[in-house]
């Protein structure tokens, strides 16, 4: 029928600007904090989206994403909100990334996406190429699970990942690896950016390759 809501309508919500995006020292990157424009920008993703009220608010277990989704929430009180693991991809291990800025953390970024390994690990409580593309294939099987109106608050490498991946499949290879990287530097999901997604399903998806075969 001509005009009719379609099964899944999913909209990716990058967080709004926390005080790690305004080159800001951060400890413990799990609860980073918005700055006021923070604040402001997610007032205006609230806006956005409208008076229309979601059927689900997903947000990750990072403070920013909740912090982002609260005026929705607030607009909203009776939808359902569930915390799922679509947490930032932490490829630096914590014991060597807390407590430092942005500018300090650039040679060990660096050092990361020069070795160009999927299966590396730097260090406790830090995860593989590998183990991130699995969680995105994860959260596209979860949100198949559901129907209506979804909208999710992530962070940007995990939403450009998706997205990429929906394109050119969730393969965790070297060579995607590399892509990933210059797609999410070269085109970032902006701080409160809104992208509304049409997911093939699972069974339609493009497969992905292996770990370089190791």
């Amino acid at each position: 029928m001509a005009g009719a809501v379609p099964p899944l309508s999913v909209l990716l919500v990058r967080h709004a600007q926390t005080t790690a995006n305004a080159g800001e020292v951060t400890d413990n990157h799990a609860d980073i904090r918005l700055t006021a424009l923070g604040e402001q920008q997610a007032r205006d993703v609230a806006l956005a989206i409208g008076q229309s009220p979601p059927d689900l608010i997903v947000v990750s277990p990072f403070r920013r994403t909740l912090d982002t989704a609260v005026p929705l929430i607030q607009a909203h009180p009776t939808v359902a909100v569930e915390t799922w693991p679509i947490e930032e991809f932490s490829y630096l291990a914590p014991a060597r990334a807390d407590r430092t800025s942005p500018a300090e953390r650039k040679p060990m970024v660096a050092e990361y996406w020069d070795r160009a390994d999927p299966l590396y690990v730097d260090g406790k409580g830090a995860e593989s190429f590998a183990h991130f593309i699995e969680r995105l294939r994860r959260f596209h099987r979860r949100l198949w699970q559901h129907s209506g109106r979804v909208v999710v608050f992530g962070h940007g490498q995990f939403l450009r990942g998706f997205v990429l991946g929906l394109h050119e499949g969730f393969s965790d290879s070297r060579e995607a690896m590399l892509r990933f990287r210059q797609a999410e530097t070269t085109v970032p999901v902006r701080n409160g950016e809104i992208i509304a997604v049409a997911l093939p399903s699972p069974g339609e998806l493009i497969h992905g390759g292996g770990s370089d075969g190791r």
